[in-house]
C-alpha cells in the first residue's frame, strides 16, 4: 500500500486540518468517498461553518445530515460497497443531546433545556462550536454506527486554539467566578437572599431580575452535569491521541502555509496527537515534464520566435518547480507527504472528486 491507503484501512478517525483556501474540504471529501468505496460505514462530519463538504458530496442545501446514495457513488466510479453519511454540526442540537445524555434525571435535563439563559447562550459561548464538535465526534464513535469517521475542521491558523477550546468553554461554565455569584445555601433563602449582595445587586441593575433568576437556575442545575461533561471531553481528547485516530494536515507550498504546517506538526507531537500524513495540495503539475528538472534543447526548433516563447515558458515553469521543491524540503517531515497537482477545472461533484483519487490512493 502507498499514499493514504494505510490510514483508511487501519484508522477509525481522521481529522483533517489546514489553513483556509488550501483545499482541505476537497481532500476530506475524497477520503470519505474512498473509505465508503472500500466497504467501510463512513461518516463525514463537518464542523466547518461554511458547509462546503456537504455541498461537495451532494447534500441538499440546509440539510443537517444525509447519505450519499450508492447509485450516485457508482455513477461516479466508486464501488458503493460501504456507506457514506454526511453530518453538519448543529451546535445547539448537540448541546441539547449532551445535556439529556448526562443529566441525572429527565427532570433535571428538562429544566436546563427550558432555561432561558441556556437557550440564549448555548451556541454562542466562546468555544461552544469546538466543544460540541468534540462531543459530536465522540458520540458518533461511541454509538458504533460508523467504523470510519473523517472530520472536516474549520480553517485554523492556530491549532492550539482549536484543541483547547472545549476545555476553555468548560472552564467558563464551571469557573469559580461564576460560582461565587451563584453559590447556593440550600438551608437558606435561595435567590432572594443572594440578591442582597452588592455584586448581584449591580448585575441585577444591568440585566434585570428575570435574567438574573434564569442565570441562577442554570448554574444551579449545571452543577449536576458539569463533571460528566468534563469527563466526556477528556475521553474525546484521549480518543484523538489513541492508535485509532490520526491527524491529516492539508497545506499548499506558500510560505505562510508551510509555517503553519511546521507549527502544527510541533504542536501535535508535543501533545501526543498522531500525525498520519501531510497532503501538499495544488502543486505545479509540470514537475515531471521532460526537461523541467534539467535543461531543455530548443536549438532544433526552426523558428526563433517559437524558441524564445518556449524558452520563456520553460524558464517560468522551471522557476516555479524549483521553488516548490525547495519549499517541500522545508517541510522535511518524517510523515508520509503526498503531493496533489493543481487541477484546471473546478471540483464540484463526485466525478470530479473521483478524478483526484489516484493522487491520494494507490
Amino acid at each position: 500500500m502507498k499514499k493514504l491507503d494505510r490510514l483508511v484501512e487501519d484508522k477509525r478517525i481522521i481529522v483533517c486540518i489546514g489553513s483556509g483556501g488550501v483545499g482541505k474540504t476537497t481532500i476530506t471529501s475524497v477520503i470519505a468517498l474512498e473509505a465508503a468505496s472500500r466497504g467501510r460505514k463512513t461518516l463525514a462530519l463537518t464542523v466547518d461553518p461554511s458547509k462546503r463538504l456537504a455541498q461537495s458530496l451532494g447534500l441538499s442545501a440546509g440539510a443537517p445530515a444525509g447519505k450519499v446514495s450508492k447509485r450516485r457513488m457508482k455513477e461516479a466510479g466508486y464501488s458503493g460497497r460501504g456507506e457514506l453519511a454526511v453530518r453538519l454540526l448543529d451546535v445547539k442540537k448537540t448541546f441539547d443531546e449532551l445535556i439529556m445524555k448526562v443529566s441525572p434525571s429527565d427532570g433535571a435535563a428538562s429544566r436546563i433545556l427550558a432555561n432561558n439563559y441556556y437557550r440564549s447562550v448555548a451556541d454562542s459561548i466562546a468555544g461552544a462550536h469546538e466543544f460540541m464538535a468534540m462531543e459530536a465526534l465522540y458520540s458518533s464513535y461511541e454509538d458504533g454506527s460508523y467504523d470510519f469517521i473523517v472530520v472536516d475542521t474549520p480553517p485554523s491558523e492556530h491549532l492550539s486554539d482549536l484543541l483547547s477550546a472545549p476545555l476553555r468553554l468548560h472552564s467558563i461554565l464551571d469557573s469559580q467566578g461564576f460560582k461565587s455569584f451563584f453559590i447556593m445555601d440550600r438551608l437558606s433563602f435561595g435567590l432572594t437572599r443572594l440578591i442582597t449582595s452588592a455584586s448581584l445587586r449591580f448585575i441585577q441593575g444591568i440585566v434585570g431580575i428575570e435574567v438574573l433568576h434564569d442565570m441562577w437556575e442554570f448554574f444551579s442545575e449545571f452543577e449536576s452535569v458539569s463533571e460528566e461533561i468534563k469527563a466526556r471531553a477528556g475521553k474525546a481528547y484521549d480518543l484523538l491521541k489513541s492508535p485509532s485516530a490520526a491527524f491529516l494536515i492539508v497545506t499548499n507550498l506558500s510560505e505562510a502555509s508551510i509555517d503553519n504546517t511546521l507549527d502544527w506538526q510541533k504542536d501535535l507531537s508535543s501533545e501526543n496527537y498522531p500525525v498520519g500524513a501531510v497532503v501538499v495540495n495544488r502543486t505545479n503539475r509540470y514537475w515531471d515534464l521532460p526537461g523541467i528538472t534539467g535543461t531543455m534543447d530548443l536549438e532544433s526548433l526552426p523558428s526563433r520566435g517559437l524558441r524564445d516563447k518556449l524558452a520563456g515558458l520553460y524558464k517560468g515553469y522551471k522557476h516555479e518547480a524549483d521553488a516548490e521543491k525547495k519549499a517541500l524540503k522545508r517541510l522535511g517531515t518524517g510523515y508520509p507527504c503526498i503531493t496533489v497537482p493543481e487541477i484546471d477545472t473546478e471540483v464540484i461533484g463526485l466525478k470530479d472528486l473521483r478524478g483526484l483519487r489516484g493522487y491520494l490512493f494507490g
